[in-house]
């Protein structure tokens, strides 16, 4: 299976074999560092590592497929939110998002996913679905508090949202390889921030366990309510 001078990997990184003297192999890793493997267990884990790897590009394939052979991109939404008491911002309602830049206006598609990331509380609020071509319109009809009369817009869908800060996702509790610095970053209110599919999931789940908690907790209150009533 494995031969000097391939690139391999196992949970600790990438790795290139060196010598093989069975049943060890020296190896290389990426920060220069050597070791000494096992050979039948460095096997296992590359088949693993490898399966792993081919179902997450059928899984891939499958979804730009679905998408008339589209590839989705991913994006931090970032929106300033001065007023911590009330998560309702500009557009917001509306349901739609502001392209603040002609580059936004350019890069961001219909049919891209985005995470809704506010600034000042350092939370994902949300999941949406970017549902139309950016479009002109008036600002000040969304509230937003600006000196011009037009600016480009993109509708969305929301698939899942918090409804107060302490159901919101912390930043402190998730770790994203796309930027593992975002709480340090000097961020520009209304801006998108590519990021991975895989952070972009991790984020979108934890969301939609939120937003389902929430319904099951309103039905549960609706249902009390109901008791009481009879």
């Amino acid at each position: 299976m494995f031969e000097v001078n391939g690139v391999y990997a196992n949970r600790i990184g990438k790795y290139t074999v060196l010598e093989i003297n069975s049943p060890k192999m020296r190896v290389r890793y990426e920060d220069g560092s050597q070791a000494d493997l096992n050979i039948n267990v460095q096997a296992r884990i590359w088949e693993n590592i490898a399966a792993e790897m081919e179902a997450q590009e059928a899984k891939r394939s499958a979804r730009a497929a679905r998408q008339g052979g589209t590839i989705n991109q991913h994006f931090l939404k970032v929106i300033s939110l001065p007023d911590t008491d009330d998560l309702t911002f500009p557009g917001w309602p509306e349901r739609v998002i502001l392209a603040a830049t002609q580059e936004n206006v350019e890069t961001v598609k219909k049919g891209d996913r985005i995470i809704v990331y506010l600034i000042e509380p350092q939370i994902f609020f949300a999941v949406a679905t970017i549902t139309s071509d950016p479009f002109e319109y008036n600002p000040k009809e969304y509230f937003f508090n600006v000196d011009h009369n037009q600016a480009h817009f993109f509708s969305i869908d929301i698939d899942a949202e918090a409804h107060s800060l302490k159901q919101a996702v912390s930043i402190d509790s998730v770790e994203l390889e796309s930027y593992p610095n975002l709480m340090k970053m000097r961020l520009q209110p209304e801006s998108f921030l590519k990021m991975s599919e895989d952070d972009f999931e991790l984020l979108a789940e934890l969301l939609t366990e939120v937003s389902e908690d929430d319904e099951e907790d309103l039905e549960d209150e609706e249902e009390y309510e109901e008791e009481d009533i009879e």
